[in-house]
């Protein structure tokens, strides 16, 4: 079985690769639907608040995900050796061995 801190750095990973994955995909919806509602949209000046919107919000929810990642990092160990030690501890009572 790996150390302790290869399987917090493994679950660091996975959660960084998540939040950027889960970004990217907003970006790429939010993209879509400003492109396919701006054809309907009746004035520039609405298409334009339109755009700011949807740079904001995309903003705004980059820059959480980016802190979060932050966060997350600076605290690895108080945010995955609880769940790690628990998965173990059910580990051990499934098999039926006590630790």
């Amino acid at each position: 079985m790996s150390s302790l801190d290869d399987r917090i750095a493994g679950l660091l990973r996975r959660d960084r690769l998540l939040a950027i994955g889960s970004t990217v995909a907003m970006w790429v919806v939010l993209v879509f639907v400003f492109l396919a509602a701006a054809p309907t949209v009746p004035g520039t000046t609405l298409l334009v608040v339109l755009g700011v919107a949807m740079v904001a919000l995309g903003g705004l929810n980059t820059a959480s995900a980016a802190a979060l990642i932050r966060r997350y990092r600076a605290a690895r160990d108080q945010v995955y050796r609880p769940d790690i030690e628990n998965l173990d501890a059910q580990r051990a009572a499934k098999h039926g061995s006590v630790s």
